[in-house]
């Protein structure tokens, strides 16, 4: 997450969707010294009154306005900002982290993103792989402003359109290497996320396809 009292924003964090470059930029491009920050990616501090309280870096939009509450902060008038990825494309991206960035598939003897997907199926659900409607249909929850990956990789225009004062240092670029994956494995995806792909399908017009 990532809060702003300068730019009166709130970014709701989706594992895989850019947000940690996003999240970064704007520490970066920004004093942070303003009224309510999220410090060391674990806690929401008031200085105004010095309270402070943990809160997750990929918490959902309710859960974190409760948080803000525990802090007596004000945030009403604060945008609400989030980004997606359209799905398929998400879910490789979650294999590829655990199988070359962060080496969970080793220490869980994953072979193949069949069987990340399996964990999936058994309810054993990790953020990373947790399906982004989990956020954005999340009852009481309601964001201002809706970005996505694919978009910003473009650049940051859309962004700025809305906070002009955002200019991150860097470009957003993909992870490499590219990680291809089956027909089979791609209609598996397609069939577990399809809450997914059915809401998504606003941004990304031929995802139904």
């Amino acid at each position: 997450m990532q809060v702003d009292s300068f730019s009166k924003m709130i970014f709701v964090h989706i594992p895989r969707t850019g947000g940690s470059w996003f999240g970064y930029s704007w520490r970066s491009n920004k004093d942070s010294s303003g009224e309510i920050s999220y410090i060391q990616n674990k806690f929401l501090f008031n200085r105004k009154n010095g309270k402070k309280v943990e809160c997750g870096r990929h918490g959902k939009l309710v859960g974190m306005l409760k948080q803000f509450k525990k802090i007596d902060a004000d945030v009403s008038d604060y945008k609400k900002i989030t980004i997606v990825r359209e799905p398929v494309d998400r879910i490789i991206s979650s294999w590829k982290w655990f199988s070359l960035v962060k080496n969970t598939a080793k220490r869980h003897s994953w072979k193949s993103i069949d069987d990340m997907l399996d964990e999936f199926e058994l309810g054993r659900v990790r953020a990373n792989y947790m399906p982004q409607v989990d956020w954005l249909c999340e009852p009481g929850a309601k964001f201002d402003h809706i970005f996505t990956f694919e978009r910003l990789l473009k650049g940051p225009g859309k962004v700025q359109s809305k906070f002009p004062d955002y200019k991150p240092q860097n470009k957003l670029r993909r992870t490499k290497p590219d990680i291809t994956i089956t027909k089979q494995q791609e209609n598996r995806i397609r069939k577990l996320y399809k809450d997914d792909i059915d809401y998504l399908s606003k941004f990304y017009p031929n995802l139904n396809s």
